[in-house]
């Protein structure tokens, strides 16, 4: 039986038959000459985005971070001082305002009033800086964006939730000014706190006051006078104390070093720019040339 003869395959050529890394490596090496070859055009375009990025690095008006550091205070636990006389007076003392939670209750109250937008709006109101923070005739100075511009733009409250220290820290153009808002944003904070403790301390005793008389069982009226005497106690803290809600550790001081822009980096972001378009712009141009030929 006869065969045919063998049909013969396709022809591959020799640039096909090679590996595929020196395929690459002729596409690096061709990348590499269109460098080369434009070398100069590449360089011009760097320098023009470097001094473009450094301009506006000099441009850009420096902002200062001044920082203050607080701490709750720690307050006495009225559940562990009266709780064990209180007995079926839990309802007369939530009807007084009185807390018989553990301190931590009024830790998370006093750092809640610290983030608050009515606070801010207090400082922004006592410190007149609707127009300092909204300088621009063409954009409506109000309050509400005012109070955005502050908590967005100039204040960050962040908390270390392992140490429980509070870190205010104020962006501001003037160093002094940024210290001062901010050792003064604490001190309002403390102030309204404190304010807010006496009038519900002096309310409670006065509707303690009122309930001895309404009983004649001696240990209940024990029990509000055990009540008496604790809130007696915060009112009289909350007279003296200053620092009634937050201790300051560490007062916030003008700094002599900006917080931004860093320049460098704008200078090495434009670089790397103008690295990236110079090269571009030489491989169309090397692009449209071959194709031209």
């Amino acid at each position: 039986m006869a065969f045919d003869a063998a049909v013969p395959g396709p022809v591959i050529s020799a640039e096909e038959r090679r590996p595929k890394d020196d395929a690459d490596d002729i596409d690096f090496a061709r990348i590499w000459r269109v460098i080369r070859g434009a070398k100069y055009l590449i360089l011009i375009v760097t320098v023009v985005c470097t001094g473009i990025a450094l301009a506006i690095a000099l441009k850009t008006t420096p902002i200062f971070r001044a920082e203050t550091v607080i701490t709750t205070v720690r307050s006495g636990d009225l559940a562990g001082q009266s709780g064990g006389q209180l007995g079926g007076l839990a309802n007369i003392a939530s009807l007084a305002g009185v807390s018989l939670d553990s301190g931590s209750a009024a830790d998370r109250e006093a750092k809640a009033v610290l983030q608050s937008r009515s606070l801010v709006e207090e400082f922004i109101g006592k410190n007149d800086l609707i127009k300092v923070l909204i300088p621009d005739a063409g954009k409506p100075a109000s309050m509400w964006l005012a109070v955005k511009d502050f908590k967005e733009g100039v204040m960050t409250i962040r908390e270390d939730k392992r140490t429980g220290l509070v870190t205010i820290d104020v962006d501001w153009e003037d160093p002094a000014i940024a210290a001062k808002w901010a050792n003064g944003f604490v001190a309002l904070a403390n102030e309204r706190l404190r304010t807010r403790a006496i009038d519900e301390a002096t309310r409670n005793i006065a509707f303690l006051n009122a309930q001895i008389p309404q009983t004649s069982v001696v240990e209940v009226q024990r029990a509000i006078y055990n009540l008496i005497e604790s809130e007696t106690k915060t009112l009289m803290l909350a007279n003296v104390r200053v620092e009634f809600a937050f201790t300051v550790i560490d007062p916030a001081v003008p700094p002599e070093h900006k917080y931004r822009p860093r320049r460098s980096l704008y200078v090495l972001f434009g670089l790397f720019l103008g690295l990236a378009i110079g090269v571009l712009a030489a491989y169309v141009r090397s692009a449209r040339a071959g194709a031209a030929g």
